[in-house]
């Protein structure tokens, strides 16, 4: 799978790492030659010199061949050039674009080409929320324009759920655990998984089903 990215620095830098740990090929774009040459001694994908901007420098880089574009500028209004030029002329299936602006959130539309919008300052205040409102429950990332969201929670030692099976859970019908980290390993949740105090669960919700989530999970407040 090959994933772009457009637009360096250090988050450029930690997403190829990131996505190359993942098994993805990752070519990096960048128009600052300074910061092409530090990210040729810090990642192993190939890292362009030119502008993201540009549908010639994204159909020389490979762009037409891509899963996976990541608009990482910080300009919006580049970001969206990319992300339109990526998704309406090169189809390429999954575009993903950071929103450096809040004030600009409402223009990361699919007519622009965006499939998904991370808001750094709105994950911030998110986290912020989340961690004052409900506990050990943190929103990493929201879905289908803020109608769900990607959750994040450490199971305590107090969880009311702690040694029952995911089938015995009566988990809403608007949530789903994703992914269960224990001890590092991976475990793949299944209906007769049994939670352990301690695991790392990833789970998938809509933001109305949060809080009960939150309650099986967790425990009410």
């Amino acid at each position: 799978m090959l994933a772009l990215i457009v637009g360096g620095g250090r988050g450029g830098s930690y997403l190829a790492q990131d996505l190359q740990g993942q098994g993805y090929q990752v070519k990096v774009v960048d128009h600052r030659p300074e910061v092409v040459a530090k990210l040729r001694q810090e990642i192993e994908g190939e890292v362009i010199c030119g502008d993201g901007c540009s549908p010639q420098v994204l159909e020389q880089v490979g762009v037409k061949k891509a899963d996976l574009v990541v608009a990482l500028t910080h300009n919006d209004e580049d970001n969206l050039v990319i992300c339109r030029l990526a998704k309406h002329h090169f189809h390429v299936p999954r575009v993903i674009a950071r929103d450096s602006n809040p004030r600009n959130e409402w223009l990361y539309t699919k007519s622009w080409g965006v499939d998904v919008a991370i808001s750094q300052v709105h994950l911030t205040s998110k986290v912020i929320e989340e961690e004052i409102g409900l506990g050990e429950l943190v929103t990493l990332l929201k879905l289908n324009r803020g109608e769900a969201a990607l959750v994040e929670l450490v199971l305590p030692e107090t969880s009311p759920c702690r040694g029952k099976e995911i089938r015995d859970l009566n988990l809403p019908a608007e949530a789903v655990i994703v992914s269960v980290i224990r001890g590092g390993n991976l475990v793949i949740p299944r209906g007769d998984t049994r939670l352990e105090a301690g695991d790392e669960i990833l789970a998938v919700s809509t933001v109305a089903s949060e809080k009960d989530l939150k309650d099986i999970l967790i425990g009410p407040a």
